[in-house]
């Protein structure tokens, strides 16, 4: 019988490579670098994120449309180390 070998990490199909080199999230120089690509798309779902297109968790489901009437989320404040 013969061995099976799995990828560390799954496939990146050609059409993302070629949508990530588009929108500038990747240079054509590095497109077959895997971590590179990685790096790429993880800027692409920040910018998604804070944009409100998509949520911060794995749900993948796209962000409800604010109404008017809706309060903003206020951030947290941020503690000031002292040294």
């Amino acid at each position: 019988m013969g061995m099976v070998a799995r990828l560390r990490r799954p496939t990146i199909s050609a059409k993302v490579i070629k949508e990530l080199l588009k929108l500038g999230y990747l240079q054509p120089a590095k497109r077959h670098k895997p971590h590179v690509v990685e790096r790429a798309l993880l800027r692409l779902r920040a910018d998604l994120v804070r944009g409100g297109v998509v949520y911060g968790g794995n749900t993948g489901d796209r962000a409800q449309a604010a109404s008017a009437d809706d309060p903003q989320p206020v951030a947290a404040p941020r503690s000031i180390a002292s040294s």
